[in-house]
């Protein structure tokens, strides 16, 4: 064989190997993070104890994929309020649409530290790795004081001390979260330290028959 011919044919051979590679190793991390997002999403249906019927409010939602897993598992008789942030209005708006179901409400106008749901509106409320993010968090908790119906649960995802993202700025104390939440009324429900990856999963109830005060427009 020529030596051009071969050089040729050892190339291609080392090409294809490394296109191979770099495929499934693509094809890895897509069923990591698939089957990552299916387990959590699970869990925060658990959690959340999200069973048909019921309204679920997911703030700043991101890309829409728990809003959409989220509405699934309330069903057409349930709804879904998500709130734009951290990213643009227009993917979350498509991941909805792409997703072709109808219960989900998108709330695009989020000003300040407040989310801005409907008072009274939902039996559960989800903050998934934003709540650190929150300038005034003492605003973010007293409009969930008013958007969750009494005995409704708010679950806050985020990183703690000690970890990686919380190095980098993108995390918050649990022990933070825990104190600001009950100071703003409600009560501790479920503390988990092994939620996913690197994050914990903190529960809170809202406390039956004891929903926040509501004045003429003072919705969040």
């Amino acid at each position: 064989m020529e030596p051009l011919r071969k050089g040729t044919l050892v190339a291609s051979v080392v090409l294809a190997i490394f296109g191979a590679g770099l495929l499934s190793g693509w094809l890895l991390l897509r069923y990591d993070e698939d089957r990552g997002f299916l387990a959590e999403a699970e869990r925060i249906a658990s959690v959340l104890c999200l069973t048909p019927g019921i309204n679920v409010g997911d703030v700043r939602a991101g890309s829409g994929r728990w809003t959409v897993a989220m509405a699934r598992r309330v069903g057409p008789s349930g709804q879904v309020y998500a709130t734009v942030g951290p990213n643009p209005a227009h993917e979350l708006l498509a991941t909805v649409a792409a997703a072709g179901i109808d219960n989900v409400s998108v709330i695009t106008r989020t000003p300040g530290a407040a989310p801005r749901l409907p008072l009274g509106c939902c039996e559960a409320v989800l903050v998934r790795a934003v709540y650190h993010e929150f300038a005034d968090r003492g605003t973010l908790l007293t409009s969930l004081r008013r958007n969750l119906k009494p005995g409704g649960l708010l679950a806050i995802i985020d990183f703690d001390e000690g970890t990686p993202e919380h190095a980098a700025g993108h995390g918050i104390a649990r022990g933070t979260v825990v104190a600001e939440t009950t100071a703003a009324g409600f009560e501790l429900h479920e503390m988990i330290a092994d939620w996913s990856g690197n994050a914990f999963c903190v529960v809170f109830r809202q406390p039956a028959g004891r929903a926040a005060e509501t004045t003429p427009g003072a919705g969040p």
